[in-house]
């Protein structure tokens, strides 16, 4: 009994811990205690563009959620190699860019 009432009690410290850790380590918050080094505004704005982009990748390659779509599936699957190369918007034109020409030749139906 004693040791269920303290792995109980280590499970809720653990759970608390994430929550206030969680709060924590938003990019606000680390950017504060490294304030000699946090990103310039440029900086931060191209991340939330590349954020944004990842967004975009996640909308091009879903959007037919109960079909299975040929060229979703080929762009997802080169997406995520691309992305390994290069930023996430510059993906995202390239995807646009495929899945446009992919449709036009009529590979989709």
């Amino acid at each position: 009994m004693i040791l269920k009432t303290t792995i109980a009690a280590l499970l809720v410290s653990l759970q608390l811990f994430a929550v206030a850790s969680a709060e924590n380590f938003s990019y606000a918050d680390v950017a504060q205690r490294f304030g000699d080094t946090q990103l310039d505004a440029k900086s931060v704005a191209n991340a939330k563009m590349q954020g944004e982009c990842l967004v975009g990748l996640k909308e091009l390659n879903f959007r037919k959620r109960r079909d299975f779509d040929p060229v979703a599936e080929w762009t997802n699957f080169r997406a995520i190699s691309l992305l390994e190369q290069f930023p996430p918007c510059q993906v995202l034109i390239m995807m646009e860019v495929a899945r446009k020409e992919l449709l036009d030749e009529g590979l989709e139906q």
